[in-house]
């Protein structure tokens, strides 16, 4: 089947207001399949024609349709019919009825899975009963800080924190001040910016002596 969304019409019955010749791709209903007894549902969505002749019914998929003009449609979604699609009369009764590929649908949209893109661009489909995990880095710490229970009101939490102590130590090394590079939060405008070493103000001492005057 397809990885596709189709739309369902509860207690849909209808007819045809022609006859559908074997082969043919469009035909016109008595009545539009609804949402709500009033409301067109949009195709994709799946009819019966025929439903009650077991020799004669047809699985047809309807791919482009408005109000009750079907303009394209999948005959013989079973191959009940090897191929050569029957001819229904005018006045054949069309259902909207539960049928097998309505559930291959959505079982093929959950095995599609979903696309988890990083901050380059680059895309990865993650298909059903796939893991993704979040690789730690040096001084990077991730950890689910919060499993229970999923809801709107009370989510799922990962927790991503920076663990100074599980740093690379870099005590020992010569700080190159014109080309290492620092990380500090702007108070102007509260973002995180890269500078150079050099850029840090160096403390002045103070001595320690108060010089008064007469």
């Amino acid at each position: 089947m397809t990885a596709q969304e189709v739309n369902f019409s509860n207690f849909y019955e209808s007819t045809i207001t022609a006859i559908l010749a074997s082969g043919a791709t469009s035909m016109t209903l008595s009545a539009a399949p609804t949402s709500d007894g009033t409301s067109n549902i949009a195709a994709p969505y799946y009819l019966v024609i025929d439903p009650d002749n077991s020799s004669n019914r047809e699985v047809v998929e309807v791919t482009s349709a408005s109000g009750t003009t079907v303009s394209a449609m999948t005959r013989d979604k079973e191959n009940r019919h090897g191929g050569t699609t029957p001819t229904h009369v005018s006045g054949t009764t069309v259902r909207m009825a539960v049928v097998k590929e309505m559930f291959e649908d959505v079982h093929d949209r959950i095995d599609a899975g979903f696309v988890l893109e990083d901050g380059d661009g680059t895309e990865v489909n993650v298909s059903s009963g796939k893991e993704v995990k979040f690789v730690e880095g040096s001084a990077i710490d991730i950890n689910w800080t919060d499993v229970s229970d999923g809801t709107d009101a009370d989510p799922y939490d990962m927790t991503f924190s920076l663990d100074i102590a599980a740093a690379t130590d870099g005590t020992a090394i010569v700080v190159d001040i014109a080309n290492d590079k620092l990380l500090l939060l702007d108070a102007t405008d509260s973002v995180i910016k890269k500078v150079n070493a050099t850029q840090i103000a160096t403390p002045q001492d103070v001595h320690p002596f108060l010089v008064m005057g007469s």
